[in-house]
């Protein structure tokens, strides 16, 4: 249910980037106090609520300890979601820098000397070490640690413009209730809390990212906006309990992360009919990128080599590396995507990181995942490469099988099928040398698909 704040979008709009967070808090706070903020662990048996009110005034204690203390910076330990608004609004507001750094990422807390760690408690220790005089010229900003997609995590450092600059503050927006299943302390998990709380949302965190938990978090707290990546979208609608599935209605579904292919945004549409589904290109390091909103997957050919809404110009080597440019005044970057021509659009094939390379031929992941889900009674599949000491990779999946199993099947003959399906389909360094059946397909904590074995 929607119910619209009365704050206005262009009053916060007109406030610094650094104070909008708290801002928009404290007005909904002091229009609305009673009103969810954030529902914690929910879809499990030991939910709890937090309202805007008692937001407020966690943000004004936090306030007036870093306006006694001024540390250089603070590092965001905390692992309760509320916890972590409360530390961004605060320090935004009080123009300290603040790091987000998740579990996989916590080593890097060395780069940032004299910052000051501040966990769940919300407290600083009475000798923090280093501070900041008072009116010392230090930029404001967020640091944020990469999800590890391509390598090992590194930090990327934004301004509060950059890292708010995807918020949706028009009227529409105001008043709805997103799931976040999306790491809280990652590029994407913070984007979706700040966008829930700038408008006066609900924001319904999940008990785990289990798919039944997440379909009883959407029915219990009527959720209608689900933003995932598509490996979780697609566990959702392969292992999620059917008749929880059936009640749960969304009206807009956000992917990113990953890539999402056609046959995957065709299930979406099928589940939720009645939701507006989008896919946005963003990265830690660039921010968002573009959005797609014609539900199909890639997007549009026309668009490479032309400038976007919002400044941004695409281009693409010659291997099919997709190149951004976010500005006139900016380099091209790299970004390890490839993208291949498909009709009047590009679609992406993978990333540069996950090409299995066999016996000097190249296999895409992603086509061979593909193929394997087309199989009768194959629900989800995951392709990655498996040292070699001959062909210096070979090419390894798993499968998770659909549930019940079709009539005469069983996961031998479905094994089978693929196996032959594979042959049949691939080029021969393509065909998977191992084929594994699981329970479920292993996400990393940024909720994607990793393509090296464990």
């Amino acid at each position: 249910m929607n119910t619209n704040t009365q704050t206005s979008p262009s009053h916060l709009a007109d406030a610094p980037a650094e104070d909008r967070l708290a801002f928009a808090i404290s007005e909904v706070a002091r229009q609305f106090p009673d009103r969810t903020a954030i529902v914690a662990g929910a879809g499990g048996d030991s939910s709890r609520t937090i309202d805007y009110a008692t937001l407020t005034a966690a943000i004004t204690k936090l306030e007036a300890t870093l306006d006694t203390v001024r540390p250089v910076g603070i590092v965001a330990r905390a692992k309760r979601v509320e916890s972590l608004v409360v530390i961004a609004a605060a320090c935004g507001r009080q123009h300290v820098p603040v790091a987000f750094l998740a579990e996989d990422s916590r080593d890097l807390s060395g780069e940032l000397r004299d910052w000051v760690t501040i966990d769940d408690s919300l407290s600083i220790a009475a000798e923090p070490g280093a501070q900041r005089r008072e009116f010392e010229a230090v930029a404001t900003h967020v640091v944020v640690a990469t999800s590890g997609t391509s390598g090992p995590p590194k930090l990327v450092e934004h301004s509060w413009d950059s890292l708010l600059a995807a918020a949706r503050l028009a009227e529409q927006w105001h008043g709805l209730g997103w799931i976040l299943v999306y790491d809280s302390t990652r590029w994407a998990g913070i984007q979706v809390w700040l966008q829930s709380l700038l408008t006066g949302g609900r924001l319904v965190v999940p008990a785990s990212r289990d798919p039944d938990a997440v379909l009883r978090a959407i029915l219990d707290e009527q959720a209608t906006v689900l933003p995932a990546t598509p490996t979780l979208l697609r566990r959702l609608l392969t292992s999620g309990d059917r008749s929880l599935l059936a009640q749960a209605r969304l009206d807009r579904i956000t992917l990113g992360g990953e890539a999402a292919e056609g046959p995957l945004l065709e299930q979406a549409r099928a589940a939720f009919p009645g939701a507006k589904i989008t896919q946005v290109y963003a990265t830690t390091e660039l921010g968002e990128v573009f959005r797609v909103t014609d539900g199909l997957a890639g997007f549009p050919s026309n668009w490479l080599g032309r400038s976007l809404a919002g400044g941004a110009r695409l281009g693409m080597r010659r291997d099919g590396e997709l190149l951004v440019q976010l500005s006139r005044d900016t380099a091209e970057v790299a970004t390890g995507d490839l993208v291949e021509k498909r009709g009047d659009r590009y679609e992406f094939t993978g990333r540069r990181s996950d090409v299995i390379v066999v016996g000097g031929a190249k296999v895409f992941p992603r086509r061979v995942e593909e193929l394997l889900r087309g199989v009768p009674g194959i629900a989800d599949a995951r392709v990655y490469g498996m040292p070699s000491a001959i062909t210096g990779e070979l090419v390894a999946a798993e499968a998770v099988l659909v549930d019940p199993l079709p009539a005469q099947s069983s996961p031998e003959s479905i094994r089978a099928a693929a196996l032959t399906a594979c042959r049949s389909g691939l080029e021969p360094q393509s065909v998977p040398r191992i084929l594994d059946i699981v329970r479920k397909i292993a996400t990393n904590p940024a909720g994607k698909v990793p393509r090296r074995p464990a």
